[in-house]
């Protein structure tokens, strides 16, 4: 845990975010300046820096962890596909130092848009609680947050 990063600080520590699910590893939250509407992170709980530190056994569970949320993101938003990502480095745009990965619900009559929205916690909240009831009705290995 590093308390000089975001993510650690609010999101692991104080639990100051929209969490979705997690593990003994890994996390799910709302991102609270998304692309569309559903764009979550997954982060490992252990600080990593980037994919150039961050150990196998972290970098599995966050991959994991996507995986199973990427159908219900798509159910829950009825998005036509989705971008799964992340990026690495200042100039390849990371503004948080620490291994998260995008999960972005697209649909085709939007384009395609980097742009980020200002939107209110009750507006992530919303879609948190709705991901969190398909969860709760989908057989898996996702754990909803108490």
């Amino acid at each position: 845990m590093s308390e000089d990063c975001v993510f650690c600080r609010e999101v692991i520590g104080r639990r100051n975010a929209s969490i979705i699910c997690e593990n003994e590893l890994a996390i799910a939250f709302m991102d609270h300046a998304p692309v569309e509407e559903g764009h979550m992170l997954v982060i490992p709980k252990k600080h990593f820096r980037d994919i150039f530190s961050v150990e196998e056994e972290s970098y599995i569970a966050v991959h994991r962890m996507a995986r199973e949320l990427a159908p219900l993101v798509m159910k829950v938003t009825e998005a036509d596909g989705m971008n799964i990502g992340q990026n690495n480095g200042a100039c390849a745009n990371q503004i948080v130092f620490h291994y998260h990965l995008h999960i972005i619900p697209r649909f085709c009559e939007r384009k395609v848009s980097w742009d980020r929205r200002k939107v209110s916690t009750d507006e992530l909240e919303k879609f948190a609680f709705l991901l969190r009831e398909e969860i709760r009705k989908t057989p898996g290995t996702l754990k909803l947050t108490s």
